[in-house]
């Protein structure tokens, strides 16, 4: 019966594994080239900003209030006055044409209000069937129009001044906000570490079942687990060397996203090899442990495709993890991808060190040792 953990017995089954990675360089080349093409794209594609809305104006008073209006909208980048109306009806329909996102409706007694000094309103119709833009729309929308009717205060003081015994316009309060970590508010950057992460997760799970269940395939998983080498030595031999492909994956990524998109790299340079090989070692064992569950690998692609998803939406990659209901926040900490994320985050954008992020990087390694330790039991028992 063989003892405790061997490095002799490791490091044969680890230069057998190296050997069968290297004939199979299709491998080598989906760890590295399509991720970063994958992260490219996302960077791009993935962008709630909006920009050159069509946008449709319905004048229906003609006035200088209105016009100025109609200048401000088709001014900003945001919006652009594709189409002008003097009916409602008409604007309506080319909303459920999709020729127009949206139509502004300028009221007939829009500019004598405005003269009056009495409140306006403007009647906004928004295609929502993108909710998040058209959210981003309205608020767009509404500081333009915030900073229209700021200017009529600001001159209305100046002109009643002019005459005699006005009273001194009344003292205003400004609010300044200054955005952190992400002066810039680049959407980019929040997407791109959140896809930085389930690509890496998201690649090891795949390819560590398709590992394990290759040697059922191929009928070879009895001698190994007929050898004296343990299945922990197995299991860790087999995990090595596609660990160190997505360790050069999860380098090249973030090279690409800071180079191509300015990603920042605030955090100390030696938390990125730590967090990533502990965040990989999770992966494996998660995928490892799925392969000992199927019999071929369309079976393990499958029950994959079925464990990731909830995965991925639960770990905050692209949504804010305290947006979900209470009882996924508390099944979201048993996921490691969660703390993945969060540790890539405040590495590159916070630049958060060792002190901040040890409870997750804890989280995240005692995850990774625990689903290892699973999969290698598990596999162990394959042969009865």
């Amino acid at each position: 019966m063989p003892g405790g953990f061997s490095l002799t017995r490791y490091r044969a089954l680890l230069v057998k594994e190296c050997r069968q990675i290297r004939r199979n360089w299709r491998m080598i080349v989906q760890l590295t080239i399509p991720p970063t093409l994958v992260l490219i794209v996302i960077g791009y594609a993935l962008n709630p900003e909006v920009k050159r809305l069509p946008t449709a104006l319905v004048d229906l008073d003609g006035g200088a209030a209105a016009r100025e209006i109609g200048r401000r909208l088709d001014g900003t980048e945001a919006f652009a006055i594709v189409r002008n109306f003097v009916s409602l009806k008409d604007a309506q329909l080319a909303l459920e044409r999709r020729e127009v996102d949206m139509a502004v409706v300028l009221p007939p007694d829009l500019s004598s209000r405005i003269a009056a000094g009495r409140p306006a309103e403007l009647q906004v119709l928004v295609d929502a069937v993108i909710a998040n833009s058209a959210v981003i729309a309205g608020g767009y929308l509404q500081q333009i129009v915030g900073r229209y009717a700021l200017d009529l205060s600001a001159q209305r003081p100046v002109r009643l001044s002019a005459s005699a015994g006005a009273p001194a316009p009344p003292p205003r309060i400004d609010l300044r906000a200054t955005a952190l970590y992400n002066p810039g508010l680049l959407f980019s950057w929040y997407y791109l570490t959140g896809i930085m992460a389930v690509i890496m997760f998201v690649d090891g799970s795949l390819l560590a079942s398709a590992v394990t269940v290759r040697e059922k395939e191929i009928g070879t998983v009895e001698q190994l687990l007929m050898s004296p080498a343990q299945s922990l030595e197995i299991v860790l031999a087999k995990g090595t060397p596609v660990l160190a492909l997505l360790l050069t994956g999860f380098a090249v990524s973030t090279t690409t996203a800071h180079l191509w998109f300015g990603l920042p790299l605030h955090g100390p340079f030696w938390l990125f090899p730590v967090t990533g090989a502990a965040a990989g070692l999770a992966s494996l064992g998660v995928g490892t442990l799925i392969g000992t569950f199927a019999a071929n690998q369309q079976q393990a692609q499958f029950l994959t495709f079925f464990v990731n998803p909830p995965m991925v939406l639960l770990s905050g990659a692209f949504a804010r993890v305290e947006n979900l209901p209470e009882a996924f926040q508390v099944l979201s900490h048993l996921l490691p991808l969660r703390y993945f994320v969060e540790i890539v985050r405040g590495i590159t954008m916070k630049g958060v060190g060792i002190e901040f992020l040890w409870p997750r990087l804890s989280a995240l390694m005692g995850i990774a040792v625990l689903v290892y330790t699973l999969s290698a039991v598990r596999f162990r028992r394959q042969l009865h």
